[in-house]
């Protein structure tokens, strides 16, 4: 059987042989001035070694063995199953509904409770 080509997706940045903090930045940074707080982070196999290299050189490798619930710079780490992506997406929740001019302030941590059921 044929092995299906990978397909190409749309990055955000490109990275050579090393992670770069500072390019993600400035994408986030992007999307934060124009009102869009990203929540997830999408990984090619390329830029998840890159990631769990730069990870690994901070924090020991042993830490990094797998992105399960791991978030950065305030993302959800994702990993898909292509060649190379980098990829900013989504919008942070809490964001989206002050917006719209839900008053959060006077909302205690019990308010939430029922939250995650509703919009999950």
């Amino acid at each position: 059987m044929p092995e299906e080509p990978d397909l190409q997706l749309p990055c955000d940045v490109l990275l050579d042989d090393k992670w770069d903090t500072s390019a993600l930045r400035s994408v986030v940074d992007q999307r934060c001035h124009a009102g869009r707080k990203p929540s997830h982070l999408f990984l090619g196999r390329k830029e998840s070694l890159l990631l769990r290299k730069h990870l690994g050189d901070a924090f020991g490798a042993e830490t990094v063995s797998t992105f399960n619930a791991l978030y950065y710079m305030g993302m959800l780490v994702t990993e898909l199953d292509t060649p190379s992506c980098v990829r900013v997406a989504g919008e942070k929740f809490m964001d989206r509904l002050e917006r719209r001019g839900l008053d959060l302030s006077k909302w205690g941590e019990d308010d939430f409770s029922e939250w995650e059921l509703h919009f999950s």
